[in-house]
């Protein structure tokens, strides 16, 4: 009896890490929304200086990889950056003033 606990308690305890695990699919949604909200900044002229080269780059390297795991971690993190740059343009209008 008590080494059939130790087995389940072994069995949920390994069933359990692999089932937060994100799917290729899972991974390939986070970052197309990355993407999206990335671009969006970017049209209102906020996008942040290393959301796409630091971290969504990163971000679909680990996805090639298949590091699905690293690669939403990472999509989350450049949405996240994206839509802090999407309210700092609503909160910080430039009125008149055209940068080039």
């Amino acid at each position: 009896m008590k080494k059939l606990a130790i087995v389940a308690s072994l069995a949920l305890a390994l069933g359990t890490s692999s089932a937060f695990a994100a799917t290729q699919q899972e991974a390939a949604h986070a970052i197309l929304e990355a993407v999206k909200m990335n671009n969006k900044a970017d049209s209102l002229g906020f996008e942040w200086r290393d959301t796409y080269k630091k971290v969504l780059g990163p971000a679909k390297q680990a996805y090639h990889k298949g590091e699905y795991d690293k690669a939403v971690e990472m999509a989350n993190k450049a949405k996240a950056e994206a839509e802090l740059g999407i309210q700092q343009a609503e909160s910080q209008p430039v009125v008149g003033l055209r940068m080039n």
